[in-house]
C-alpha cells in the first residue's frame, strides 16, 4: 500500500489554512478601505438628508408666509 502524498505548498487546501502575513496585511487593509468607504456613504447620506428635511422646512416656512400675506390683502 503506498504512502500517502503531502501535498504541495500551492495546493488549495494548504492555501486556506496558510495565509502569508502580506497576504494576510492586505486583507486587513482592503477591509478597512471598505469600512472607511461604508462610513464615508453613511455620513454623506446622513448630511444629504438632513439638508433635505431644512429644505423642507424652509419651504413649509415660505407656504405660510405667503399665505397669511395673501389672505391679509383679501381680508
Amino acid at each position: 500500500m503506498p504512502a500517502p502524498r503531502k501535498q504541495s505548498p500551492s495546493s488549495p487546501a494548504t492555501s486556506r489554512t496558510a495565509v502569508s502575513p502580506a497576504v494576510a496585511a492586505r486583507v486587513r487593509q482592503l477591509a478597512a478601505q471598505a469600512e472607511h468607504r461604508r462610513a464615508i456613504a453613511e455620513f454623506r447620506a446622513r448630511r444629504a438628508a438632513d439638508q433635505q428635511e431644512r429644505i423642507n422646512a424652509l419651504l413649509l416656512e415660505t407656504i405660510a408666509a405667503l399665505a397669511s400675506l395673501l389672505g391679509a390683502e383679501h381680508s
